[in-house]
């Protein structure tokens, strides 16, 4: 599993899918994208999304799911 995350901003305890618009290029081109992101709540998530793509908008949480114990042994 590859996803964003970020443990300074909050603790992985759920994966987020979040949809974003992110500006490309001097021509503000604009690509839609949903990233897969390890974080504790929705604002979370979102905010590690805005740290990783200064550049994006358009933020929304498509979806939620906690992380299975295993994945913490």
């Amino acid at each position: 599993m590859r996803a964003l995350m970020n443990l300074a901003i909050e603790p992985a305890l759920r994966l987020f899918e979040v949809s974003v618009v992110i500006l490309t290029g001097p021509t503000k081109q604009a690509a839609h994208r949903v990233l897969k992101v390890l974080a504790d709540t929705p604002k979370g998530a979102i905010r590690i999304v805005r740290e990783r793509y200064p550049r994006s908008t358009a933020h929304a949480v498509l979806s939620q799911a906690a992380l299975p114990e295993e994945a913490w042994a």
